[in-house]
């Protein structure tokens, strides 16, 4: 499944994500392209689930991330060397995506 969306937020704390576009364009955005918000919806709407799974799922998922925060949190840190590795520099080919083009060596616009 492929969902178009938006980022919400900056890219960073130093980036609130508001000094090229205004609250008002990313409200609208979120409350019409949400694609949480927009399966959620279809699953109830479609009567392919109730209000209540749908919040279970969510309390099950929120559970899953929660601990794996806390796990990431309590690990030691990984050797240095670990940053660069998998960075993978040359041409990239993209996998079909929309409104995807070319960038610097064939890389992501």
């Amino acid at each position: 499944m492929e969902m178009d969306t938006s980022r919400y937020h900056g890219h960073s704390m130093s980036d609130p994500g508001i000094t090229y576009r205004t609250r008002d364009e990313v409200a609208s955005v979120r409350a019409a392209r949400d694609p949480v918000a927009l399966v959620k919806s279809w699953l109830i709407d479609k009567e392919l689930a109730t209000e209540a799974e749908v919040k279970g799922i969510e309390k099950r998922v929120r559970k899953v991330v929660d601990e794996a925060v806390a796990k990431a949190k309590a690990a030691t840190p990984p050797p240095p060397g670990e940053l660069t590795r998998d960075i993978y520099v040359g041409k990239y080919e993209h996998p079909r995506m929309v409104n995807v083009g070319p960038g610097p060596q064939g890389g992501p616009a």
